[in-house]
């Protein structure tokens, strides 16, 4: 990837906030099981390394980051740069 750790976490504290809309922090913690400090952590740029691995993953090898974590897929097979090992099997 282009970007540093760093960039990589107030990108992802930005796309949080975006994505939040119009709720607040409390609104949105009250729709899922997570609490409204975990929200506010992420929306600080406080994200795990790991989330720094998946889209590492995601960039560099065209990986479908939302079919590994959820097993939906996003991508077509084969539409990644691993698109041999993608590739359903016949």
């Amino acid at each position: 990837m282009e970007q540093t750790f760093k960039e990589f976490k107030k990108g992802v504290a930005a796309r949080l906030r975006s994505a939040r809309g119009e709720l607040t922090q409390a609104q949105l913690a009250e729709m899922t099981k997570y609490t409204q400090q975990m929200i506010s952590r992420y929306e600080s740029g406080r994200v795990p390394k790991a989330f720094w691995f998946l889209a590492e993953l995601s960039a560099d090898a065209g990986l479908d980051v939302d079919y590994i974590l959820t097993g939906r897929r996003r991508r077509k097979p084969g539409g990644t740069k691993l698109a041999k090992s993608d590739a359903p099997k016949r």
